[in-house]
């Protein structure tokens, strides 16, 4: 018996090893590569949509009012991933898998987003006026929540059920239209008061809009929700390893503009958020072969670090170079950030330099954490990504004190480098423990095989 489980266990494993190496062969010629080209047009047009919008709020606002509004929204930004508490996530992990629990895993997200995000308003509002400047009122606050606990959430899980289905053109399209009422909302602005507050009303709306649509377009091409409270509790448990490590995301991504916004001023908030921005807009093509691959990485790891950390390989290869050439890319072109949103940002050039490192640094972890979610470590995944959020708001207590926007720069370099050593780390301990279990089950099919003859020797 033990011999028939060790042969089967081998040759599965060699027939997987086959199946995987080819599809990694053409995955960049077929599958993958057509869902990654609807990611990037549609991630491309949102980049120039929110590019546009984006520079008509920095020029309207002036930097006072954009580093206000700022600094409500990196405050939100850091709790928006618990609105939903990973719901989105799990969702894709099961549907990959299997396509026919896509109506109770969408319909059980929406109701956690509905009572997870009411709990993250009162919070946020309790808190707002120990860690936001005076000028961010509690209306303000109050719609920047409705937009990113509510409305954005609802936009996120209709994109993943998209994404779990892996139908990119309705995702792409959904991705254009969320952000074309955002453009809308900021032409509006400029013939209204321009006020951070008039802002943060076309800010909600434009996001329940977005919301509104996403609910129909899922409903009626891919299954309408379905409440399935036995599974609720579940997804909410497992969901909260990809909430936490979201949250921690954004920690270290955001937290550093409402420190600066606390600790130094608000318009150097919004100088290191227009480099920031910049930053941003550059791991557009990085982020839609993650959003690609992404169920992909699903399917991989069912079989263990080994298989996914083999399909993360070959995208390395691709993404590291590209993350060195807008490096580069960036150390020169960062003159022209002023031309595009006005003199009064003329120090984000400084701020884009020193920034310039982080996507060389961002084309690798963004492989990295998918490589340990699709092998069911997200847990260890959330517990990398939780440590360097903490190193990141205890070192901007200090540098943010000392050296304003420069010293938040200097952070986040230094919090992205921590966050590829981590994850490095821990793969290569998956594949060392892997590598010896498979010797030890290679080793004792022979040894059993010997037992077993010996027996069958004796009986004769």
């Amino acid at each position: 018996m033990p011999l028939c489980t060790n042969a089967a266990r081998a040759a599965h494993d060699s027939a997987w090893r086959t199946w995987s190496w080819a599809r990694l062969r053409q995955g960049f010629s077929s599958g993958i590569l057509h869902n990654a080209t609807w990611m990037l047009s549609g991630r491309g047009l949102e980049l120039a949509v929110r590019f546009a919008y984006f520079s008509i709020v920095v020029r309207v606002l002036g930097p006072a009012g954009y580093g206000t509004f700022v600094a409500c929204t990196a405050l939100v930004a850091t709790m928006a991933p618990f609105a939903s508490c990973g719901s989105g996530d799990v969702m894709i992990k099961y549907v990959a898998r299997d396509r026919s629990v896509l109506p109770a895993y969408f319909g059980n997200a929406l109701l956690v987003t509905i009572a997870f995000g009411s709990l993250l308003t009162v919070f946020a509002l309790l808190i707002r006026p120990r860690v936001l400047p005076g000028s961010a009122t509690a209306t303000m606050l109050m719609l920047v929540a409705i937009a990113e606990f509510f409305a954005a959430p609802t936009t996120y899980i209709c994109l993943k059920a998209f994404q779990a289905l892996e139908r990119f053109r309705p995702y792409a399209q959904l991705l254009a239209l969320s952000t074309g009422a955002r453009l809308i909302a900021a032409m509006v602005l400029v013939g209204s008061t321009a006020t951070p507050l008039h802002w943060a009303y076309l800010y909600a709306a434009s996001a329940v809009v977005a919301a509104i649509v996403g609910l129909a377009a899922v409903s009626r091409y891919c299954a309408a929700p379905r409440f399935q409270l036995n599974l609720l509790f579940p997804s909410v448990r497992e969901g909260f390893h990809f909430s936490t490590s979201l949250a921690s995301y954004s920690v270290y991504n955001d937290i550093d503009k409402t420190m600066l916004a606390r600790l130094s001023t608000v318009e150097s908030a919004a100088i290191y958020a227009v480099a920031y921005r910049v930053i941003e807009a550059t791991m557009l093509p990085i982020r839609s072969l993650a959003t690609a691959t992404y169920s992909e990485f699903f399917r991989h790891g069912m079989h263990g670090v080994t298989s996914s950390f083999g399909f993360a390989r070959r995208i390395l290869r691709r993404s590291v170079i590209y993350g060195i050439g807008v490096t580069i890319a960036l150390l020169f072109a960062a003159g022209l950030v002023p031309v595009i949103v006005g003199r009064a940002y003329a120090e984000s050039v400084v701020a884009l330099r020193w920034l310039c490192l982080l996507p060389a640094i961002k084309s690798v972890h963004a492989f990295l954490t998918d490589t340990l979610t699709g092998a069911n470590y997200q847990w260890q995944r959330s517990l990398s990504d939780i440590a360097v959020a903490v190193f990141n708001v205890f070192i901007n207590l200090w540098i943010i004190r000392a050296y304003a926007w420069r010293g938040a720069a200097w952070s986040s370099l230094m919090t992205d480098s921590l966050l590829v050593v981590l994850l490095y780390t821990i793969i290569r301990w998956h594949l060392r423990r892997e590598r010896i279990t498979a010797k030890a089950t290679t080793t004792a099919g022979p040894i059993f095989a010997t037992g077993g003859e010996q027996r069958l020797r004796s009986e004769f």
